[in-house]
């Protein structure tokens, strides 16, 4: 530490204020309220009543979510109000600044220790009486100050590079879709529409997967479940394997590999690809493997228009259910795709494919711009705590 500053316990320089509030007549803070590691107000100033208990605040308080799921979500309110009894409101002291100690409990080190006094099953909470013995540096308050105003604008430059790196993201992303919506939902010389059931092989009854798969069975029969559905191309890494007498009875759904997948339940309308080394695996209820006659849809080509727009509002409006959402088979089989001759497919999948591929990296350069981000915040944080800024 290249300034060595008193430490204290935080409950020495901080109380909690855990008044019971009038629900009438001042706006209230949930933890949806709160955006997470960056103190972010996402509610209303509007008068708001709940049915719960909930304590008061006042401008000046700090507000602490104490659910683990939601550690990083502190809040320096500007107005009076109440708040959710998952939140904490804490009261600095005289010797404390406000906003220094909003960015003391955004600190990896303080939320890992926050989070290590967590209790219970269902929704673990922090021992607030064991966060307030955890050691605070308190230097004077004009320090304080001036370590809150490098890390504003430090956290204000990070803000903007996000919100840039994060633009630039939709954009790339806007302009595949775009693309495959010009092109699918157009009205292209020569494109005719298919039914679905129409396009497929003999052999593809485009039927429903394994109803009860069973427990895993190490190097049993392999299957796909609609959560393996992440990747552009699936292959036999990570999936489920299962007792083969599973899917005795679904051999319809028996896997050649280079189908495409489509999820019908869940999450409707994700697809992926599978890989050529899934050739004699099987599927689950929510998966209807597609193999679609060469001769009429080149897969590839299927694949985007399976993901087109225009495609998956037809799936997404035949699809039912609240609770779980599933599109029913004689529905999917009905479902309209445009298509050219076949021998214009494969030229028109390639320029696709090239399209993804850029969004593709500049889906990963951002990421990786982001990491960078998130780690320099934490980096400034551990720096400001350490006497190092």
């Amino acid at each position: 530490m290249k300034k060595r500053w008193p430490e204290k316990p935080l409950g020495d320089v901080c109380c909690i204020e855990r008044k019971q509030a009038r629900h009438k007549g001042i706006p209230y803070v949930g933890l949806e309220h709160i955006e997470s590691g960056t103190g972010k107000f996402v509610g209303t100033l509007s008068p708001a009543s709940v049915k719960s208990n909930t304590f008061a605040f006042t401008a000046g308080s700090v507000l602490f979510g104490r659910l683990r799921p939601y550690l990083k979500k502190v809040l320096l309110p500007t107005f009076a109000g109440h708040c959710s009894t998952e939140i904490f409101p804490l009261r600095p002291s005289e010797v404390l600044a406000s906003e220094y100690l909003v960015y003391w409990l955004l600190q990896d080190s303080v939320i890992d220790a926050i989070n290590g006094t967590c209790t219970g099953a269902r929704m673990p909470r922090a021992n607030m009486d064991a966060v307030m013995d955890f050691a605070i540096p308190v230097p004077p308050l004009h320090e304080q100050r001036r370590i809150v105003a490098i890390l504003d604008e430090a956290f204000e430059g990070v803000a903007a590079a996000k919100a840039n790196t994060e633009n630039n993201l939709r954009n790339a992303k806007e302009v595949f879709h775009s693309r495959l919506a010009s092109l699918f939902d157009g009205q292209g010389e020569g494109w005719m529409p298919s039914a679905l059931e129409s396009l497929v092989t003999k052999d593809c009854t485009l039927s429903y997967g394994i109803v009860q798969p069973g427990d895993e069975v190490p190097e049993g029969l392999p299957v796909v479940r609609p959560v393996d559905l992440k990747e552009a191309v699936v292959g036999l890494s990570g999936v489920k394997r299962i007792d083969p007498s599973k899917a005795m009875a679904y051999r319809r759904t028996v896997l050649q590999g280079g189908e495409v997948l489509l999820c019908v339940r869940g999450t409707t309308g994700t697809v992926s690809l599978a890989a050529s080394e899934l050739a004699g695996a099987n599927v689950t209820r929510g998966i209807v493997p597609i193999r679609f006659d060469k001769g009429i849809l080149e897969t590839r080509f299927g694949l985007f228009a399976m993901r087109s727009p225009c495609v998956q509002a037809q799936i997404q409006a035949k699809t039912t259910g609240t609770a779980l959402k599933q599109i029913n088979i004689g529905e999917l089989r009905r479902v309209r795709l445009r298509h050219p001759p076949v021998q214009e497919q494969t030229s028109l999948a390639v320029s696709l494919s090239a399209v993804e591929s850029h969004t593709l990296q500049a889906a990963s350069l951002c990421a990786a711009k982001l990491t960078a981000l998130d780690e320099l915040k934490a980096s400034l944080l551990h720096q400001a705590f350490t006497g190092q800024l």
